[in-house]
């Protein structure tokens, strides 16, 4: 991209937004964190024994220290901290003095803990007109499993997504696997970051307050790139075992470690065959197309990984790069931390430590022309503010109680924003799609000479091909409205940029420089409106050595580190469950567009973002990250245990090769009620298994006798009896098990309605709910251009006959 020029100075988009942030762990933790690095004034109110986090690690040395974790002080720097016992009725009433200034309330306090702690949403909103209250948990507020207890693997588990893991593996013994680290909680610590602030958008219309509820188990259900589209259009269930229908697409070892190969178009396989020096076997009818050498994979790896094996991967990379083939290293974190891309970008920043030492962490995924950023603080020692922070709460002006509930209002948050959509396949549409769920107006900008490849890629309804029929466009486009310009004409180009002098945001993610070239960049768009909000999305950005790569979101899963850390003990790297980082990405920018939202309010001026896709997965990895920063040691892949807790698995149960049943057990309680449940009661009292450090020891051990007895049993009888006795366990469901489930579908997650084309089919639904602007899903995705005429006319005022010319001109093509 074009250097942007701008005369705007940079500030902190949330400056004066005050939030209180709730609970333990890492979701309510991070979503904190995203709104505090943008300038949010965060209170972080602890239980008295701290949170959660701070004993998770990683320590310097390995020296366990409640105030030098590695996560907690990434997931807190910036933030004031103070320690409460919100079930204790003095605590519950410091944080109610609290909340009187507060503009946001976000927590992750489970839905069957918050009477205890009087923490449920109604009786908030209630007591706090204005206060946005946004809770996080596992299930969300209601529903069969809404009191399940659950931890990351739970929900994990729950969501489709570890059914999906490792892809295409030939091992129907091993388990499904979790991502590492929390990503469930990171994506929906995003999603009420995002939410939150939409809200915030609407309260300073309105005035009103509001509650939101956000669902782990649906953030990542929505996430599931093409698999839930399969089921619903075809009736088959993906599925982590087997073959890519199309090939090549695997990872293939190299002199230093291993490299993720995948040319999906016949030009870029032809460009890799030039690379590889064009062997006699390139030309064999089995290798003929990409389909051919989908099916003949297993004869096509030991050729390639001949080639592969000569070279190192960082070097393999960049000549393939050069060659514009898509393909990436599978980076271990010392590589992340090494990698020239993210130096040049100054990816990672120094955060201070309590002790007066520096780590070198994630930073922020995105450049701005006018938001600024900042990492200055460390996070608080356990109760560090009390005295400054509760002791001043005794000047906070009183608030009148509500004496009842506004009735919800039509439309979303962000009813009334307008956004022109130039996405291609998932980041962005992804991304707009969540803008649209919260309200806008989303006009996708199309054209019939080029359709973006989701609405040309397989599954279609009743298998038969066409723009309007194809499942994966319709599942990431719904919400929305679709014109057709013919961008390779001037008039064309006038036209989007009319629509942008009447839109508050424009979002794309085709290649680096793509849109300047068109005449639709930043520059040209904000000369029509200043106000204009722009955001790009690229695998690497739009700065940096790496900048014109081609790539496609699952190299970048495992070039950003994640994979190096997702899979089996022991095992070489394998492919993750979808193009992760590509809904990642895109709720990641809906967040930002949300925080430029407020800070155009305060300025009356747009401005321009640049998002890179491998720096927001990095984001998400700072236990990963970390141990290499902390310790110098690069982290294993542990399958689907965990570092401190054991039980933490996923076992065999009764039946086929897709059913497996997750438990994990946190405490020593949980731990008792296991042993009683399995009919095993001595083994509470076993020296083997006496604390977590010793089960941890015996781990093998412990896990034989768990699938001893889950694989005697059903994976639902087994869990159903786990979680009565109150301890985590779910089985690992498939995409078919989502679609049937009953817990989804009493919070009407599925979404069926009538598509003009192809009548009515099931789509994933909005992963949060809001209770006075309900953000649901109000229309299908829309078929190509089939909204030209009305955006044409009510947003630029043309009349029909010179929309006709138009259309005759093939300008509307």
């Amino acid at each position: 991209m074009a250097q942007i020029e701008s005369s705007q100075q940079p500030a902190l988009p949330l400056a004066g937004i005050s939030v209180v942030e709730c609970g333990q762990g890492v979701a309510a933790a991070y979503a904190a964190k995203l709104m505090a690095i943008l300038g949010a004034e965060v209170v972080k109110v602890e239980p008295p024994r701290g949170d959660l986090a701070r004993h998770r690690g990683p320590f310097f040395e390995d020296r366990p220290d409640p105030n030098l974790s590695g996560l907690f002080l990434y997931l807190n720097a910036d933030k004031k901290g103070v320690t409460l016992d919100l079930t204790d009725p003095g605590g519950r009433a410091a944080l109610d003095m609290l909340l009187r200034r507060a503009d946001i309330l976000m927590h992750n306090i489970a839905p069957r803990d918050r009477s205890a702690a009087a923490m449920e949403a109604a009786a908030l909103t209630r007591a706090h007109p204005g206060l946005i209250v946004a809770g996080i948990s596992p299930f969300g507020d209601h529903g069969p499993y809404s009191r399940f207890n659950a931890y990351e693997i739970t929900v994990a588990h729950s969501s489709g997504m570890a059914s999906l893991a490792p892809a295409v593996s030939q091992f129907p013994e091993r388990p499904p696997l979790k991502l590492f680290g929390h990503q469930a909680e990171f994506q929906a610590g995003a999603f009420a970051a995002m939410a939150a602030l939409a809200a915030y958008c609407y309260r300073a219309q309105t005035g009103e307050g509001q509650s939101i509820e956000v669902s782990e188990q649906e953030c990542l259900a929505t996430m599931l790139e093409g698999a839930l589209a399969i089921h619903s259009y075809t009736g088959r269930t993906p599925s982590r075992l087997g073959h890519h229908i199309y090939g090549p697409r695997s990872i293939w070892p190299t002199r230093d470690g291993w490299i993720f190969i995948n040319p999906g178009e016949e030009d870029q396989w032809q460009r890799l065959v030039e690379l590889m020096g064009n062997p006699d076997w390139a030309r064999e009818e089995i290798f003929k197309d990409r389909f051919m050498r989908g099916q003949n994979a297993d004869a096509l790896w030991p050729l390639m990984a001949e080639f592969t094996q000569n070279w190192n991967k960082q070097e393999l990379f960049m000549a393939g790069q050069a060659r514009r083939i898509p393909l990436a290293p599978m980076n271990r974190c010392s590589d992340v931390y090494a990698d020239i891309h993210l130096r040049a970008r100054s990816f990672f920043a120094s955060m201070p430590t309590p002790d007066g030492r520096t780590i070198e962490i994630p930073s922020v995924p995105f450049k701005s022309t006018g938001s600024a950023w900042r990492i200055e603080n460390p996070a608080p020692k356990l109760g560090q503010h009390n005295t400054e922070v509760l002791g001043a709460q005794q000047e906070s002006a009183s608030v009148q109680p509500r004496a009842g509930t506004p009735p919800p209002t039509a439309g979303g948050p962000l009813a009334g924003v307008r956004v022109l959509d130039f996405g291609w396949i998932w980041a962005a549409p992804y991304c707009t799609m969540m803008l649209a769920h919260l309200g806008a107006d989303v006009i996708r900008v199309e054209t019939a000479n080029r359709t973006c490849l989701s609405r040309r890629n397989p599954p279609f309804a009743d298998g038969e091909p066409g723009p309007n029929r194809a499942g994966v466009f319709n599942e990431w486009n719904q919400n929305k409205r679709s014109i057709q310009l013919n961008l390779g004409k001037p008039e064309g180009i006038d036209l989007a940029l009319r629509l942008a002098g009447h839109s508050d945001i424009t979002i794309e993610n085709f290649g680096a420089g793509v849109m300047d070239r068109m005449g639709l960049g930043y520059e040209a768009m904000r000369r029509r409106n200043p106000g204009i909000i722009m955001l790009s999305i690229g695998c690497y950005g739009r700065t940096g050595p790496y900048t014109d790569f081609v790539n496609y979101g699952p190299q970048v899963n495992g070039q950003a580190g994640l994979l190096a850390v997702s899979g089996y003990e022991g095992d070489q790297i394998r492919e993750g469950p979808c193009a992760y980082g590509d809904p990642a990405t895109g709720v990641f920018a809906a967040f930002l567009i949300n925080a430029a939202l407020i800070q155009r309010r305060r300025t009356g001026i747009g401005q321009y973002f640049e998002v890179s896709m491998m720096e927001v997965l990095a984001m998400s990895l700072p236990e990963a990250l970390l141990e290499y920063a902390m310790n110098g040691r690069d982290p294993e892949p542990n399958g689907n245990r965990d570092r401190h807790m054991a039980p933490h698995n996923c076992y065999k149960a009764l039946g086929g090769p897709e059913e497996w049943l997750t438990i994990a057990v946190g405490n020593e309680e949980e731990w008792r009620r296991l042993c009683h449940t399995i009919g095993r009661p001595e083994l509470a009292a076993d020296p083997r298994f006496a604390g977590a450090a010793a089960r941890k020891r015996n781990e093998d051990q412990l896990d034989r006798i768990l699938t001893d007895w889950t694989s005697r049993r059903d994976r639902w009888e087994a869990a159903k009896l786990l979680q009565a006795a109150g301890v985590a366990a779910i089985p690992t469901l498939t995409v078919k098990d989502l679609f049937q489930d009953p817990h989804l579908i009493e919070r009407n997650f599925w979404v069926r309605l009538p598509h003009p084309e192809i009548g009515p089919r099931t789509h994933s639904g909005v992963p949060w709910k809001m209770s006075l602007t309900p953000c649901e899903v109000r229309r299908p995705a829309p078929c190509l251009g089939a909204d030209t005429d009305d955006v044409l006319s009510s947003v630029l005022g043309l009349g029909q006959q010179e929309i006709d010319r138009l259309r005759r001109s093939e300008v509307l093509l």
